[in-house]
């Protein structure tokens, strides 16, 4: 029997993820763009209390000096505008540059960003503005998150924001420079064991991942294969899925612990498996429970992979079919 995207999507369907954070999100997107602007200055102002602060890498920073450098400058009332240009997607030349970034260099710019506007560089939210009752709720429900739910809950509320060039055609508007690369304060994890888990394919993944070595992990998918993030659709495709490990997944230590695997009568594997992942936004002292769940063709390549954030806890020991 065929393999195909939409079957794979549904393996281990039972797997219990945290439905505040599509629900916060959700949320966050029906503001208006000033109030969104209000959220993220209180969220990013609140990290330390009782929001998880980012950790952006100084090479992030420095990718997106340049634009920080001009809104500096700016008067406080052209600072507004380009922050509300960015929320509402306006195609500026300040949108475009944004729009090229990757996830991690948006959070790194809004992160400093909010520290400029504790300086006093940069104008906060607009002179006059009460907090709506939306940005509350907002705010309200992304303090009950735990640390990783709530980053990625900021991902997405930055993620969409500036003027997105990739529809457009060739530009020749520049582009950003590469992404840098994460600094790994810790050892590589070099050597992957997960109990009741021997599968080539899912340990030579991991161990890739690890090692920010993206060209190995491509190599293990089919090429019509497919990675899911949370809280994402699929990534179909070797160039696709390299070019989202390249932006957004270095610096991860992946530590699976267990896992189940049910052979089919085709021959192809179906795999669960829970573990912790550190990002480099938090460091060793915070994990995300995470469960990875595997289709492996007859053949041993990867035809899909879903990573799932987990709902608590007790999921990690949560290995049920269906």
């Amino acid at each position: 029997m065929a393999l195909t995207l939409q079957s794979a999507q549904s393996i281990f369907s039972n797997t219990q993820v945290p439905s505040l954070i599509p629900a916060t999100i959700a949320l966050f997107d029906q503001l208006n763009v000033d109030d969104q602007l209000a959220y993220l200055w209180y969220a990013y102002t609140e990290m330390g209390k009782t929001i998880t602060p980012a950790a952006p890498g100084a090479a992030r920073l420095q990718l997106a000096e340049t634009l920080l450098t001009q809104i500096k400058l700016m008067s406080s009332e052209d600072q507004t505008k380009v922050m509300r240009d960015l929320a509402s997607r306006a195609d500026t030349p300040i949108s475009r540059s944004y729009g090229f970034f990757s996830v991690n260099t948006k959070l790194a710019f809004w992160y400093e960003l909010g520290e400029l506007m504790k300086k006093g560089l940069v104008t906060p939210i607009p002179a006059g503005y009460q907090m709506s009752p939306g940005v509350k709720v907002v705010l309200e429900a992304t303090q009950k998150l735990d640390q990783g739910q709530q980053i990625t809950v900021l991902r997405n509320t930055v993620v969409n924001m500036g003027f997105d060039t990739s529809e457009l055609g060739p530009s020749s508007y520049p582009k950003a420079p590469a992404e840098p690369a994460f600094q790994r304060t810790t050892p590589i994890i070099s050597s992957v064991k997960i109990d009741g888990i021997t599968e080539p394919a899912v340990l030579g993944y991991i161990e890739a991942m690890n090692a920010d070595n993206f060209d190995a992990a491509v190599a293990l998918f089919t090429t019509d294969g497919a990675l899911q993030p949370p809280f994402q659709k699929p990534i179909v495709g070797p160039e696709a899925i390299a070019k989202y490990m390249r932006e957004e997944a270095q610096g991860l230590n992946m530590m699976p612990q267990q896992g189940i695997c049910e052979v089919q009568p085709d021959g192809s594997k179906q795999l669960k498996i829970t573990g912790v992942v550190q990002t480099p936004w938090f460091g060793v002292t915070v994990g995300m429970n995470i469960a990875w769940r595997f289709l492996i063709n007859p053949q041993g390549k990867i035809f899909f992979v879903a990573i799932d954030m987990l709902a608590s806890p007790q999921e990690l020991l949560n290995l049920r079919r269906v």
